[in-house]
Parts: C-alpha cells; structure tokens; sequence
C-alpha cells in the first residue's frame, strides 16, 4: 500500500476544510519539483496506455475549485502527458434554479 499524506484511503472520509491550501509537500519551489513532475507525466502516459489497453477500468479525475483557482493551468500541465485520444472530459456547471 501506497505511504502518502495525499492519499485517501477507500471508506475513508476526506475533510477539505481541514487540508493546507499552502502545502508544498517535499518541494521548496516550482524549479525544485520540475524533475519530478518529468518523471511523473511520462509515468502517467505509460499509465494511460495500460488502462486504454486493458478496456476494462477507467479513472476519473475531479477538479474543483472557484473561479480563477487554477483548473485551467493544473490540467493543462498534468494532462500534458496523456493521450487526449484516451480522454473524455466533462464540464458540470451550477445547477439552475428551474
């Protein structure tokens, strides 16, 4: 099993409220996860190819936040790596008030 304060166990509840907006985990900059962030998109893109092998599972990948909270740049960059061919993504938007 996978060691990581980022991780939420299945069954398990996660309180956002209770998480550091400011947390930077082991990085001190952006310069200084660089190498890492390299490493991880070439994973994922080995990863993606796995999954769209096998057809069986998929993954679903949320992102919230208010307006300007960094959707937009965060996938751009993490998705940088990924097949678009292998993706679907969906927009949800505020429910009306009809």
């Amino acid at each position: 099993m996978i060691d990581s304060p980022y991780l939420v166990q299945p069954g398990k509840k996660l309180k956002l409220a209770k998480c550091d907006t400011h947390d930077k985990g082991d990085f001190d900059d952006r310069d200084d996860a660089e190498g890492d962030c390299q490493k991880n998109l070439a994973r994922l893109a080995e990863l993606q190819e796995v999954l769209y092998a096998e057809s069986k599972r998929s993954l679903l990948v949320v992102f919230q936040a208010m307006d300007a909270g960094g959707k937009d740049g965060s996938i751009r960059h993490i998705f940088s790596g990924v097949n678009p061919q292998g993706c679907a993504v969906t927009s949800f938007k505020s429910p009306s008030t009809l």
